[in-house]
């Protein structure tokens, strides 16, 4: 190639019609983007909904403390249950507890038996669904 001569080619006509639009294309594309994010981060902050069976029973629970010559028991409104092995304890805010973080508390729940009389799940109840509660009762 000779010395000074430019060796850069003309664009196509394609992208000749873009080269004006493209700064609005981006601009468009973020905000798009942006607006995606901004409600996909408020849908995951939602507070979830809790969905307790309508069947399950009301109670004070006392769990007692885990030992490791005895099986656990829990206490329901004076009663004495034994645990299932795989109880779940959801707090007010849906999370599972772990039974000796709440060892000897007495917590307002919702609860479900297994077939053997032992105690599965228990929801504890927050200050408005136990409010809701009395109000149906």
């Amino acid at each position: 190639m000779p010395a000074g001569r430019d060796t850069r080619r003309e664009a196509p006509e394609s992208t000749r019609f873009l080269r004006g639009r493209l700064p609005r294309l981006a601009c468009a594309t973020v905000t798009v983007t942006a607006t995606a994010l901004l409600l996909g981060v408020a849908a995951a902050s939602a507070q979830p909904v809790r969905m307790i069976p309508q069947d399950a029973q009301a109670a004070r629970l006392v769990l007692a403390a885990p030992s490791a010559s005895a099986p656990q028991t829990a206490t329901l409104d004076g009663k004495t249950v034994g645990v299932a092995p795989g109880l779940r304890l959801f707090g007010t805010d849906n999370q599972l507890l772990a039974t000796i973080a709440v060892a000897g508390q007495k917590l307002p729940v919702r609860y479900k038996l297994d077939l053997y009389g032992q105690l599965l799940t228990a929801w504890v109840l927050s200050e408005p669904e136990q409010k809701a509660l009395k109000q149906k009762s």
